[in-house]
């Protein structure tokens, strides 16, 4: 009985002891800025403000981070808007005034919207077609910017 608990004690501490087997959600995660983009972003010849009219100027946001979520399990209302998004809401957040935020997340795919006054926004999609989607990998942040341009016209 005696060597059963020694042994038991020792894996216990060796276990504790492997930090880096242990993944927690402080070292990693997305890290980003929010930014606003309207008007006519339509080249023109002379027009020296075209680089930075792109690049759009910093807006604070609520953003949704959910579990990543397929076009099949948000429902549409207008244009890049969503009424409603049928996934598990991992974490809500507010940028800073400039538009900043990082958040700390545990390794996965994850969907990032904004909110705005027509619903959940998000206007990227990859291959597969997930809305948004950031990939965070162990020990290391994602950058993202997220460009809010529904009143833009390209």
């Amino acid at each position: 009985m005696a060597q059963k608990l020694i042994i038991i004690v020792c894996s216990i501490i060796l276990m504790g002891s492997c930090k880096s087997l242990r993944i927690s959600n402080e070292k990693q995660g997305i890290i980003g800025e929010v930014r606003w983009v309207e008007g006519n972003m339509m080249p023109a010849i002379g027009d020296s403000t075209m680089g930075a009219r792109l690049q759009g100027i910093p807006v604070q946001r609520e953003l949704y981070i959910f579990k990543a979520v397929n076009r099949e399990d948000a429902v549409s209302s207008e244009g890049a808007f969503f009424k409603l998004v049928h996934g598990e809401l991992v974490t809500r957040l507010k940028t800073d005034r400039d538009g900043a935020f990082k958040v700390f997340l545990m390794p996965g795919k994850y969907s990032v919207f904004t909110m705005e006054n027509n619903g959940y926004f998000a206007n990227i999609f990859d291959g597969e077609n997930d809305i948004n989607p950031v990939t965070v990998q162990p020990n290391s942040f994602t950058e993202v910017k997220i460009l809010v341009n529904y009143r833009a016209f390209y």
